[in-house]
């Protein structure tokens, strides 16, 4: 693997920095009337996402990676009510209407009641919880960043590269573990600059088929604990567990080829 230099890790580090500041922005933004907040909460949790990956990239993340990710927790509701919805859609099940209507309105219900800005003081403590984040790395001495860019980033492709090995193994745990692996390596890769080191464009596919397989199993759980069982709607549960197989077949499918292309 190329090694990066002093330069890649000065730009790293103003990238990072500059991204804490402008999720503090995208949190006061938060407290302003205008706008929609699940569309304001899923720029700030995406943003919180590669921020991790940033902070992990100096090896943070054991400190600042969980500052930024409470965040994300905390403000989770008004997107992942709008993701179960879409998710819902897009899954197309065209069976028994009364099931259909009473889990669409129960989804939209719940989407309109989390679009509910949280509080001044919520907000204020997010903040600190960037501003935390922030100074941890600013307190790392200069001389100190690079071997910790160096080290960071070989151990998050290995540890990515491990997991897609994983995906080959019964075990629904293992595509959530490796979409945490992929978004975690893929979130410090945004920080260097471009061309600095080269990633498989297979990365990105392999993300958006774990994004979805994920989203599946997210509004599985929603689907069980609201009463939707199999007992109650068996051929709704065929089709999520036809679609996420084929999901999971391509993940382990686009996962090997990186795994082969990876091979020393």
């Amino acid at each position: 693997m190329k090694f990066l230099s002093e330069e890649d890790a000065r730009f790293a580090s103003g990238q990072l920095v500059a991204g804490c500041d402008e999720l503090e922005r995208r949190l006061h933004d938060l407290l302003d009337s205008k706008g929609r907040v699940a569309e304001e909460v899923h720029a700030i949790r995406k943003l919180g996402k590669s921020l991790r990956g940033g902070f992990a990239l100096f090896r943070l993340a054991k400190k600042s990676s969980r500052e930024i990710q409470v965040i994300g927790r905390l403000l989770s509701e008004p997107r992942d009510a709008v993701s179960r919805l879409n998710t819902w859609q897009k899954l197309a099940w065209d069976g028994d209407s009364s099931t259909r209507e009473a889990i669409f309105g129960l989804l939209e219900q719940q989407t309109h009641s989390a679009a509910r800005r949280p509080p001044p003081a919520t907000i204020s403590w997010c903040v600190e919880r960037v501003a935390a984040a922030r100074k941890n790395l600013l307190e790392l001495p200069p001389e100190a960043c690079l071997a910790r860019m160096n080290v960071g980033i070989s151990k998050l492709g290995k540890h990515f590269i491990k997991r897609c090995r994983k995906l080959s193994k019964a075990g629904e745990e293992n595509f959530h573990d490796a979409r945490k692996a992929l978004k975690a390596y893929l979130g410090a890769m945004a920080f260097l600059p471009q061309g600095s080191i080269s990633h498989d464009p297979n990365m990105a596919d392999l993300a958006e088929v774990l994004g979805d397989e994920n989203d599946l199993a997210t509004l599985s759980e929603w689907l069980v604990a609201h009463g939707f069982t199999v007992k109650f709607a068996p051929e709704l549960w065929m089709k999520i567990e036809e679609s996420r197989k084929l999901l999971q077949k391509q993940a382990m499918k686009d996962a090997a080829l990186l795994v082969a292309a990876n091979k020393p």
